[in-house]
């Protein structure tokens, strides 16, 4: 059997669920060979993905989606189709590109995770795909115009603005009805889902929410504090692990997040001198705080989570389902009401009980944190309730990785001549 993973762009977490699946593809079928398409911080991922005997692919010009705003006030066809859609989910060149890899590569199924020109490039190519989405719909599809203007962005044309979220709903209908297999590794949640495309995939058949897509060292027990310690100076500390990074439509978001957090951080010492706070933010830092670590980037950071006294993270899709898994005491936090693209993560999660913050101030912060340094295990009983629904079961890669399989084997079978077994 032979795999050509092709993950969106635009973010880490699709690199991080290819690899999930591609551990385990390796695990159930070690004669496969395995290739994946990186656009995404290659440099990071290139040695983990080769770890597993897959051949790499770099995109030649990576894209920063972290750290440039990506889209502007105004919303309309010029500056969320053309201007962001066409280069990210929905473009030409990448769906030719693909096209091209999959003309070299010679897959017998491309698995693509929420990438739409992936899609489109297997059904072009004829090459069976199975669709890995952390999304009932495109974005838009879940999002009226209300909630936009709630958010801050300017319509002046609601038929266009409509227009695109119809289209765009067609497409994702498209590909999900294509797709051998649609999985996703968000629990259904009805009063959003209903009507979607991968809500009707999974009425259809050949959709499954598959629980968390997540590597085994999620689920594995922690590193000894002393190691977590030493790498991280934050010996004889009680520690909060505070993210911001990910795709982010506004960079002024990240930035009044992350000042709040320092100002929070400050006020909580004052009761809890002994408290660290670890900034993971997807940038070079040059700041110097006192009782402050600032990190880059950690691809291992499951052993410093365990530890934590409390995660305040954006609701990124991959990292809520591994903290799901390793039962983190997190609450999330939403830089901006105009980081549309997060909305529903977060209206999902406060339904499924999670503590939800967006565009929290300071004292909101520092309430988080003070409930979290308490001796009363409320905040960590509330936490676990709701991660319960988000992963059933420790790990979906496997289910995934059978999946992929099984979606190879029915293609073959089917593509046998007449009376040949």
């Amino acid at each position: 059997m032979k795999v050509l993973y092709l993950p969106a762009e635009t973010g880490t977490g699709h690199n991080m669920r290819a690899l999930a699946v591609a551990a385990k593809v390796r695990e159930l079928f070690p004669e496969s060979e395995q290739h994946v398409y990186l656009g995404s911080k290659s440099a990071v991922f290139t040695p983990m993905f080769e770890a597993h005997g897959v051949q790499v692919h770099v995109a030649p010009a990576e894209r920063d989606h972290a750290n440039t705003s990506q889209l502007g006030r105004s919303f309309d066809w010029t500056t969320y189709v053309t201007g962001y859609l066409d280069r990210t989910f929905i473009s030409g060149d990448r769906m030719l590109n693909a096209v091209a890899l999959i003309a070299s590569v010679r897959p017998d199924v491309v698995v693509s995770d929420y990438n739409v020109a992936a899609s489109l490039a297997a059904e072009v190519s004829g090459v069976p795909h199975v669709l890995i989405t952390e999304r009932y719909d495109f974005t838009l599809g879940q999002l009226d115009n209300d909630s936009l203007v709630e958010a801050g962005f300017i319509i002046g044309d609601t038929d266009e603005v409509d227009a695109i979220r119809s289209s765009l709903t067609t497409l994702f209908d498209w590909v999900t009805r294509r797709a051998r297999a649609v999985l996703t590794d968000k629990p259904t949640v009805d009063q959003l889902d209903c009507g979607t495309p991968v809500f009707r995939a999974i009425a259809a058949g050949n959709g499954h929410f598959v629980g968390p897509i997540v590597r085994d060292a999620c689920a594995a027990d922690p590193a000894p504090r002393e190691e977590v310690d030493e790498r991280f100076g934050l010996a004889g500390s009680q520690y909060i692990v505070a993210g911001f990074g990910g795709t982010t439509m506004f960079t002024e978001n990240k930035d009044r997040l992350l000042a709040n957090y320092l100002a929070a951080f400050e006020k909580l010492r004052a009761a809890h001198p002994q408290a660290r706070l670890v900034v993971i933010g997807r940038q070079e830092f040059t700041e110097d705080i006192d009782g402050v670590v600032f990190l880059n980037y950690v691809t291992d950071w499951h052993s410093l989570v365990k530890h934590a006294k409390v995660v305040l993270s954006p609701p990124g899709w991959i990292s809520v389902t591994e903290m799901a898994v390793m039962n983190a005491p997190v609450a999330y936090v939403l830089s901006g009401r105009d980081e549309y693209h997060e909305l529903e993560a977060m209206r999902r999660l406060a339904l499924l009980g999670y503590t939800t913050v967006t565009e929290p101030d300071a004292a909101t912060l520092l309430g988080i944190l003070q409930d979290a340094f308490s001796a009363s295990d409320t905040f960590t009983r509330t936490t676990t309730e709701a991660s319960r629904a988000i992963a059933p079961t420790s790990n979906g890669a496997e289910v995934a990785a059978k999946l992929i399989g099984q979606a190879v084997a029915e293609a073959r079978a089917h593509a046998e001549p007449a009376g040949v077994s």
